[in-house]
C-alpha cells in the first residue's frame, strides 16, 4: 500500500491561514479561518480540519483523505457542522490541485515551495454550467 505521507498530498501537511471571497447571487462575503492537514493512522491517511467564517457564519469540516492506489489521486470523505457529508476525489499533479465532487469542483495551484495554494470552488447550476462560488488563498503558517 502506498502511504499518504510519501504521496503528492504530503504537500498539504501543516496549518494554513485561509482567506477568500464567496459569491452567492449578487452577494459577496468574506471567508477567513484556518485549515490543517495532519498525517494519521501510521501515515496512511490525512485528517483535514477546516474552521472558517463564511461571512458571519462559522463552519467546521472534518475530512479524511486516502490514496486511490496512486501517489497523486485520493478519495476525500467529509463531514461538516451543517450535518452534511459526502465524498470527493482529489488529484495533485505537478502544481495543479483539483477536487471533484457532486456538483462541486475546485481548481487550484500550489506554489513550488508548497506554502501557498490559490484556487476557486465552482458549483454546478441546474443548466449544468459551472458558477464560481469561492475564490480562496491558503498560506502555510
Amino acid at each position: 500500500m502506498i502511504k499518504t505521507e510519501t504521496s503528492h498530498f504530503n504537500r498539504l501537511i501543516g496549518v494554513w491561514k485561509t482567506t477568500g471571497q464567496i459569491s452567492i447571487g449578487n452577494q459577496a462575503l468574506t471567508l477567513e479561518g484556518t485549515d490543517s492537514y495532519e498525517l494519521i493512522l501510521n501515515g496512511n491517511y490525512i485528517l483535514h480540519k477546516a474552521d472558517v467564517l463564511m461571512g458571519s457564519e462559522k463552519t467546521e469540516t472534518f475530512e479524511i483523505i486516502g490514496l486511490n492506489n496512486t501517489t497523486n489521486k485520493a478519495s476525500m470523505q467529509y463531514f461538516n457542522s451543517k450535518g452534511e457529508s459526502g465524498t470527493m476525489t482529489g488529484e495533485i499533479s505537478g502544481n495543479n490541485f483539483r477536487i471533484d465532487g457532486d456538483k462541486l469542483k475546485f481548481n487550484g495551484i500550489i506554489d513550488d515551495q508548497s506554502s501557498v495554494i490559490r484556487g476557486k470552488w465552482f458549483l454546478q447550476a441546474d443548466d449544468n454550467s459551472w458558477k464560481e462560488f469561492i475564490e480562496m488563498k491558503l498560506e502555510k503558517l
